[in-house]
């Protein structure tokens, strides 16, 4: 326990070494004036002295004293009339070694810091809630000059940043943009159906020729046991093409992006004549956002008398006109030199590679390169099927059906988690008496950002205000310490 008249240096009480009959402390210490035309400009808190005269009365544990002040750090000194405070000075021990039993003694003990601390620090305040939905602690600093704080955040959740605020001055520790995930691109089925469900009834306009009516219906049914999407009803509207459209729209990726420049579709399709003179009309197209033709096939039949088809590939010309890369005959028989797209076969596909579209036909991939279209996204698949003139019955082309059709997004993009900066139930400290972070314990000073400038609080009430990453599902448990200084 301290008694009257006692010097404690680092826990050591002297009192059987010194009486001490007086401690000068001065009433403010020294400053460092900086000042130009007259005018203070800058004022800096310096150095000072403090004068203990004590009469040296044993030298019984000099030896310990001395080794506690031959230290190569500032040491704690603590006084019996202002025991809550400590110093942190240097003392000299040239007249300790040579002064005798009764001599009295000034020591001069040299602070640099020029103040006085408090023993007891304040603190833990952990942050709460204001009305604002904002994390907050407010404390009170009762010294006379700004105190050093000591923050302390403990991880709920991963988290990449913290800030720490007040009205006047700020910290950042971490990186503010850093995001919980990451983009990649990954090639995505997101279509492959043989029920079509996925497609709804379209009855707008046919972005490859809008003379094309789209009044009518198709159905599932089942032909030699497979499903067949194919026109029930073609409608009445006294185009020469009358039938069905649906629509299938590029579903959202991950990042809710939808189409893509990079789009690859099979489609498993018949087209076949059973008599001379059937004819209708089979597409399947795609288009951007904006419903302008980017890609497609259309296979029809208009002979009404033999058994000669065409098929045409479209592409966009990327101002919103459709243009035919190859038109070409062929034999809707059964046999498999004549068609591709008889029953027991069918096998078709379609390619966008940014400004490349790839088409195959009987065993070939003829492709256009169109640069126009190199930045187009394709977000819309239509399939039609229609009737030529009022060739209905026996007269409209017996087979002329989807089976399936399967769509590739290669430029959907996905997110997975990324590894944070502070781990759950991690911990990141920051000390305002010498502005070093650490994470874990281990020194981490890269992790601060550059500019930031709160370390301390001034004398009063001060609101300190946290902030974490924008995605960190639970904010971490923010804590303030601090220790008072006074001159």
């Amino acid at each position: 326990m301290i008694g009257n008249n006692k010097m404690i240096v680092n826990d050591f009480d002297t009192e059987d070494i010194f009486i001490i009959r007086k401690v000068n402390r001065g009433l403010t210490g020294s400053y460092s004036n900086k000042t130009e035309m007259m005018k203070l400009l800058h004022r800096t808190r310096s150095e000072r002295t403090i004068e203990v005269e004590v009469t040296l009365i044993s030298k019984e544990g000099l030896d310990r004293l001395r080794v506690i002040l031959d230290s190569s750090e500032t040491v704690q000194f603590i006084f019996e009339d202002e025991k809550e405070w400590y110093w942190n000075g240097t003392l000299s021990t040239n007249k300790l070694n040579s002064s005798y039993i009764g001599a009295d003694i000034t020591l001069e003990i040299l602070v640099p810091d020029g103040v006085k601390h408090a023993v007891n620090p304040k603190g833990p305040f952990t942050a709460t809630l204001d009305d604002e939905g904002r994390y907050f602690v407010e404390v009170n600093n009762e010294g006379t000059v700004d105190a050093p704080i000591t923050l302390t955040a403990t991880m709920n959740a991963e988290n990449g940043y913290i800030g720490v605020y007040t009205d006047y001055a700020i910290t950042e520790i971490g990186n503010k943009e850093e995001k919980d995930d990451e983009e990649y691109v990954d090639a995505t089925t997101i279509l492959n159906t043989t029920d079509f469900s996925e497609f709804t009834r379209y009855t707008g306009l046919n972005p490859e020729n809008s003379s094309k009516a789209n009044n009518g219906t198709a159905s599932v049914i089942q032909r030699f046991g497979r499903n067949c999407f194919h026109l029930a009803t073609a409608g009445n509207s006294g185009a020469v093409f009358n039938g069905a459209s649906y629509l299938f729209d590029f579903p959202a990726d991950e990042t809710g992006h939808i189409g893509g420049k990079n789009v690859y579709c099979y489609f498993d399709a018949v087209f076949w004549a059973q008599l001379m003179g059937q004819t209708g009309q089979m597409q399947i197209l795609f288009t951007d956002v904006n419903n302008k033709l980017v890609m497609g096939y259309d296979i029809y039949k208009y002979d009404e008398k033999g058994n000669s088809g065409y098929y045409s590939m479209y592409y966009g010309d990327g101002k919103g006109g459709v243009k035919t890369y190859r038109n070409d005959k062929f034999t809707t028989s059964h046999l498999n030199s004549d068609n591709p797209l008889n029953f027991p076969r069918g096998h078709m596909d379609i390619e966008k590679r940014g400004s490349k579209i790839t088409y195959y036909w009987f065993g070939s991939y003829p492709s256009v390169t169109v640069p126009e279209l190199a930045d187009v996204e394709i977000t819309k698949c239509y399939i039609n099927m229609y009737q030529y003139k009022n060739n209905s019955g026996d007269k409209q082309i017996s087979f002329f059906d989807f089976r399936n059709v399967r769509i590739r997004n290669d430029d959907a993009l996905h997110l997975r988690d990324i590894k944070n900066r502070f781990q759950n139930k991690s911990s990141v400290k920051m000390t305002g008496a010498d502005s070093k972070v650490y994470v874990d314990g281990m020194p981490k000073l890269s992790e601060k950002v550059r500019g930031s400038n709160l370390f301390t609080v001034p004398s009063g009430k001060t609101k300190i205000y946290f902030e974490c990453s924008s995605w960190c599902a639970t904010p971490p448990t923010y804590q303030i310490e601090f220790t008072e200084v006074s001159v």
